[in-house]
């Protein structure tokens, strides 16, 4: 039901928006691109239900962070297992 309602109010922004008269081709090859989607991420802050903070970026972008989030936490874990054993 509550998808419904939010695909509904979602129709209806879209087709609230005035088209251009002729888009301009730098958006058109973006378009094309599908690593240049924006694409928005809803991060939900830690002890609370309702406080959420939106981030966008291109799909790009999130592929670069994704991986070097992954790299650092990878390094963490190595360099804290190598630690442990030492002593």
């Amino acid at each position: 039901m509550l998808a419904t309602a939010m695909l509904a109010l979602a129709t209806a922004a879209v087709a609230a928006e005035p088209t251009p008269a002729a888009p301009a081709p730098p958006a058109a090859a973006a378009a094309a691109d599908p690593m240049q989607q924006m694409v928005c991420r809803r991060d939900v802050e830690t002890g609370s239900l309702v406080k959420a903070k939106k981030t966008c970026h291109t799909r790009a972008q999130w592929a670069y962070i994704d991986d070097t989030n992954q790299a650092f936490s990878r390094d963490l874990v190595d360099s804290t297992r190598s630690r442990s054993n030492s002593n």
